[in-house]
């Protein structure tokens, strides 16, 4: 798989006028550019220009992938919806980082593959609902749907930066978690995309959100609208005609959030040894579901089979001489694609064998049929997967002799 690189930038906030347009395209001749989306892919060379600088003057939102491994996501917010001071203790540097600029506050999240194996953008989500190509645009306008709720007060996307610097291993054992949001269990679409993108693991957001309440921030928010500050009574159906309205609600619910009683942040506690630990109980329990899932997976699938072959020794057993005569044309005159069916016949013959009690015959002439096919190698390693071999004396492709 040769190289590949994937730029992609939003301007959510407002779009970029046409002289903004002009200056970007001078940096590119190959990008697809609108008024609000930059995209561009390259499989050899290099963009050229900045993005960091991108961020600052024109963009909300900038998604980086590199097969090589490297993932890179910035975001961009007025500061008055996200102070610095906020962003910042979320973001200890690393692999999370918190700038201002101007009168934005800007967050770079990144992850690197150590193993530095080279990566499929297909591995990257599911993309069974997607169209044909271009699926990797749907990932930045999914991770950007979060702004607006970071913008709401919502610190969900902000404390999975902080998890993805523990999830690197940028923190000391001693460090301590900043304030736990509520409803980090039940992630939206679009913060689940983004610790998919930046490798978050799982089980560490499982673990850290434990002691979080399950109710959707969002919910609780939408609760206290109906009573917002006397203050805002008035002037928010004001703003509402002629402002942009997400950015109006975004306000306001963060205004509601901070004044309301429900609204007090969990107090830091854990450290991050604690959260390893509790990560590692995490993936046990994980594993220890996963195994005992899978082992009644199988007992279903054991008892299905049986209860299948059961209805087929019901017809099979009224002239068995007729399957073994398929079983004779599907290995000699149909070739390989019905070995599968030729093998299942035996099964069933073999069973029917057992329940009449004539599985010495079965097994003579079952040695005489491998016998006769020794040179059918795809046809032997079914046979010996299946395991027919199940009377006293087998004589086996070799020529060996085998007892059992």
């Amino acid at each position: 798989m040769s190289e590949y690189q994937h730029y992609q930038f939003l301007a959510i906030d407002r779009p970029l006028t046409n002289e903004q347009v002009a200056e970007i395209r001078r940096l590119t001749t190959r990008a697809t550019l609108t008024h609000t989306t930059f995209v561009n892919n390259y499989q050899w060379g290099d963009f050229k220009g900045s993005c960091d600088q991108l961020m600052q003057r024109y963009y909300d939102a900038h998604l980086y992938f590199a097969n090589w491994g490297h993932r890179k996501v910035i975001l961009r917010w007025p500061a008055d919806q996200l102070p610095l001071q906020v962003a910042a203790r979320y973001c200890p540097g690393g692999s999370a980082n918190a700038r201002q600029h101007g009168g934005n506050v800007l967050i770079t999240l990144v992850s690197d593959d150590e193993n530095g194996e080279l990566e499929d953008f297909n591995d990257l989500f599911d993309f069974e609902n997607y169209e044909d190509t271009g699926r990797e645009e749907e990932w930045l306008p999914s991770i950007a749907e979060a702004r607006l709720d970071v913008a709401s007060g919502d610190t969900r996307l902000l404390y999975l930066a902080w998890l993805l610097c523990l999830n690197n291993n940028e923190l000391n054992d001693d460090d301590v978690e900043p304030a736990l949001p509520p409803g980090l269990a039940t992630l939206p679409d679009s913060l689940t995309d983004l610790a998919d993108f930046l490798r978050i693991d799982l089980d560490l957001i499982t673990a850290a959100s434990s002691p979080s309440p399950n109710a959707d921030p969002a919910q609780s928010a939408q609760s206290r609208v109906s009573t917002p500050p006397a203050t805002d009574k008035h002037a928010t159906p004001v703003r509402l005609l002629h402002e942009e309205a997400p950015h109006v609600v975004a306000d306001l619910r963060r205004r509601c959030r901070l004044g309301h009683p429900d609204a007090t942040p969990f107090e830091p506690g854990r450290t991050v040894a604690q959260l390893r630990a509790a990560r590692s109980l995490a993936t046990a329990e994980r594993l220890t579901r996963k195994a005992r899932e899978e082992a009644d997976r199988r007992r279903v699938e054991r008892q299905q089979a049986h209860a299948a072959q059961q209805r087929r020794l019901v017809s099979l057993q009224n002239d068995p001489e007729a399957a073994w005569s398929r079983v004779d044309q599907m290995i000699s005159y149909q070739k390989g694609r019905n070995y599968p069916a030729a093998v299942q016949l035996l099964e069933d013959l073999s069973a029917l064998a057992d329940r009449h009690g004539t599985s010495k015959d079965f097994t003579k002439r079952y040695h005489t049929l491998r016998s006769q096919h020794r040179g059918k190698k795809a046809l032997q390693r079914l046979l010996d997967a299946a395991g027919l071999c199940g009377a006293s004396l087998c004589t086996c492709t070799s020529g060996a002799t085998v007892r059992y």
